[in-house]
């Protein structure tokens, strides 16, 4: 099933075409399977590969993403007898994170040394995948080094832990290019964690550290720096800003606009909204004058800019400048992509199950990130939003006709897939989701 959903991504020239706002998006043919790249059963076929979580690199922007190996016990695959199932999970990961990757994005992933191991095809590995390996200590030293070389050779990073003891079978491959830090024992401690970070990069000097898991965005951004190559945790965690402001005056005139948008006023009205505001106005002249919107000529009016960009792409390109007017932190430019992501997803999720209003769940995937962007309230997004009472019922509770959705991104941000896999059905099943998160993180 999820085999099949890979294969037409990594198909080339059918990619899916951009989402439109409230406008049904046509589907991409299924392209013929590509060939096996590694020895394989169909059969064992994996789930859960799809799942996907960003992670942040030391400037603080979006550096990639971490790739889950699925929920089938890893260690049922260490028997010989699961040695093709193993082959299968790998051959699925592989494929995604070559995807990943050929978007200039990093691809990490956990995998057993064995697994890669019986990888028969060098060319599914590549420049932009990190491999973060799990070494079992009764293993092949000659075999795991082969594999580290060739890893290495076809522009892949390798990790492990320089401190675990299976670590002495890959004592011939050199030292690791990065390496995972451990939890302190007190994980909401920063000083803790900085420290084990200090006395990581002391023990293996120029060896940066991939942090997962940390326990919340304050504490992921405490720790970007030059000895960390990328960080992780749950981005989205609703967490109430240490100290609530008000919207700006400017963010509270784009959610009018937005709303305006989304319940179809007439555009005179839209335009009266921009013009109220100059330097929007200005900006959005300057968007499309740059873009080549009219080419042959310069937009000189706001109606024409209206006209001429649309109602659907208008709210787009509003709905991105929203998200670009939290102030400034470490992660903001993640938290802006992850912001737009959870909106897109949404959205798509609603065209999915044929509701009549996806775009107000493009609004409600925002609402839920507004908080942690604009240091507001819950309440406050909401408010400004004009969300209707069930967006607001599943942000504050995640209960009503859209708490399900909510639920559902939930679980996939936190690689819960029998969750993910229970929630998914009114929207095509599982694999049908992964499609519509692996499109929502597509760059526009």
């Amino acid at each position: 099933m999820f085999n099949g959903f890979l294969n037409r991504l990594l198909h080339k020239g059918k990619a899916a075409p951009p989402a439109v706002v409230a406008r049904p998006a046509p589907q991409a043919p299924a392209a013929p399977a590509a060939r096996p790249m590694v020895e394989r059963a169909p059969s064992a076929a994996p789930i859960g590969v799809g799942a996907r979580r960003p992670l942040v690199s030391a400037q603080g922007t979006l550096a990639g993403f971490e790739f889950h190996a699925g929920a089938l016990d890893p260690r049922r695959l260490r028997r010989d007898g699961d040695a093709a199932a193993a082959a299968a999970y790998a051959n699925n990961i592989l494929g995604a994170m070559r995807l990943c990757a050929s978007q200039g994005l990093a691809a990490l992933v956990e995998l057993p040394l064995a697994w890669l191991t019986r990888c028969v095809d060098d060319k599914m590995f590549g420049s932009g995948m990190h491999f973060l390996l799990r070494i079992d200590p009764a293993g092949d030293a000659p075999a795991a080094v082969a594999t580290t070389k060739r890893l290495r050779a076809a522009g892949a990073r390798v990790g492990w832990d320089p401190s675990a003891t299976a670590s002495v079978l890959l004592a011939d491959a050199g030292g690791p290019d990065f390496m995972p830090l451990r939890s302190p024992a007190v994980r909401d401690d920063v000083q803790a964690w900085r420290a084990a970070v200090a006395a990581a990069t002391e023990r293996c000097k120029g060896v940066p550290v991939v942090i997962l898991d940390l326990p919340g965005v304050e504490t992921l951004e405490a720790l970007l720096g030059p000895d960390v190559l990328m960080a992780a945790c749950n981005l989205a965690a609703v967490q109430p800003p240490s100290k609530v402001q008000a919207l700006p005056a400017q963010a509270q005139r784009v959610l009018r606009l937005l709303d305006r948008l989304l319940h179809d006023d007439q555009n005179a009205a839209v335009v009266d909204e921009i013009k109220a505001d100059a330097a929007l106005g200005l900006r959005l002249l300057h968007y499309l004058n740059s873009a080549g919107a009219s080419p042959g000529r310069e937009l000189d009016s706001i109606e024409q800019a209206v006209l001429v960009l649309g109602r659907d792409k208008l709210y787009q390109w509003l709905a991105q400048m929203l998200v670009r007017m939290s102030p400034p932190r470490p992660a903001s430019e993640a938290l802006q992509a992850l912001a737009l992501a959870r909106a897109r997803l949404l959205e798509s999720l609603g065209r999915a199950e044929r509701a009549p209003n996806p775009g107000g769940l493009y609004l409600l995937g925002l609402a839920s990130m507004l908080p942690t962007l604009l240091q507001c309230s819950l309440g406050d997004a909401g408010q400004a939003l004009c969300l209707p009472p069930s967006a607001m019922q599943a942000l504050e509770s995640k209960a009503g006709p859209w708490g399900t959705h909510l639920l559902l991104l939930d679980a996939l941000e936190a690689n819960d897939i029998a969750a993910a896999a229970a929630l998914a059905a009114p929207f095509g099943g599982l694999d049908a989701v992964f499609a519509l998160w692996t499109d929502a993180w597509r760059p526009r």
